[in-house]
């Protein structure tokens, strides 16, 4: 038990339910800020405690979960004071935390079927760029004539903000889903295939000489050595192309989509439902948490050899 509370979680516990007092018994500006938001305080306890337990034997982790409880609840409590509390900021363009709520109670299924679009969409363009950008940075890298002309070309065109591409991809492509699927799949292919291409060119050479001393096949030598050796550098390559690839998908989504959450969001702000906007935002942050967390977890397996 000694190892589960210590002096950091008795204050992150502290701390939250001082602030479920507050937003309970300070005296509101507007309506009551309602059963939800104190339940939503409560629940935020109930995972750090969980999360408590799940690092009691690691410490940096367990420190490091209840820095960041101490910081979501200042963040809520400062946002409730501000707007359901004291009235300071206008709750039309900066909506309470108790409107958000019961925004997402209101808008939860078709959050999730935004949600479906914006996966479909992000998935295509992220497994073509990693079906291409892989095998043809792998490639590259072997063939020091081909990576001499494909890496300036790279240096040049990878810089270039995909989303600048847009009117043109709307142009000549016959429809929204492929001009999208298009620029979300320019912006993770560059960093996948740079990645893919720097993480084999690093490879310490020794290995790839005694491969050939060997006498190992091409393709023995790319499945045994040099695609798990870069395999840390595509990963990477992966990261930064998700992330890219979110940003292009929500980009794309609020230009001419009819589905999708970067579309929920642009059409709530169309029409001033700033809770909504509020809502979108809240929601993609989250499951770009999500994704990103499995995909750590992902990579933390399969290249659990580093450790």
């Amino acid at each position: 038990m000694k190892n589960v509370i210590d002096r950091y979680s008795i204050t992150t516990i502290f701390f939250g339910i001082i602030s479920i007092a507050l937003i309970t018994f300070f005296p509101s500006q507007e309506t009551d800020s309602g059963l939800s938001t104190k339940l939503f305080f409560s629940a935020l306890l109930i995972g750090y405690l969980y999360f408590t337990i799940l690092y009691k034997n690691d410490y940096v982790k367990k420190r490091a979960t209840s820095d960041i409880t101490i910081i979501i609840f200042l963040l809520l409590v400062l946002w409730e004071l501000l707007t359901q509390k004291l009235g300071v900021l206008s709750t039309f363009l900066y909506p309470s935390l108790h409107a958000v709520i019961e925004q997402f109670k209101a808008d939860g299924i078709e959050l999730f079927i935004h949600l479906s679009a914006s996966i479909k969409l992000l998935a295509s363009g992220v497994f073509l760029a990693i079906i291409l950008g892989i095998p043809l940075g792998i490639y590259a890298a072997m063939n020091k004539r081909l990576e001499f002309v494909l890496r300036p070309i790279a240096n040049v065109l990878s810089p270039i903000p995909p989303i600048v591409w847009i009117p043109y991809a709307v142009a000549i492509l016959p429809s929204f889903q492929a001009s999208s699927t298009f620029i979300i799949f320019i912006g993770a292919f560059w960093p996948i295939f740079i990645n893919t291409l720097n993480g084999v060119t690093n490879i310490d050479q020794r290995y790839i000489k005694s491969a050939q001393t060997l006498g190992l096949k091409p393709w023995t030598m790319i499945r045994k050595i040099i695609f798990p050796a870069s395999l840390p550098s595509i990963f990477t390559g992966i990261q930064v192309g998700l992330i890219l690839s979110f940003i292009l998908l929500t980009a794309a989504e609020m230009i001419g989509s009819s589905a999708g959450i970067g579309y929920y969001v642009k059409l709530a702000t169309d029409y001033g439902n700033y809770a909504k906007v509020i809502t979108g935002i809240i929601f993609i942050g989250f499951i770009v948490t999500i994704i990103m967390t499995v995909f750590n977890k992902l990579e933390n397996y399969l290249l659990r050899w580093r450790n």
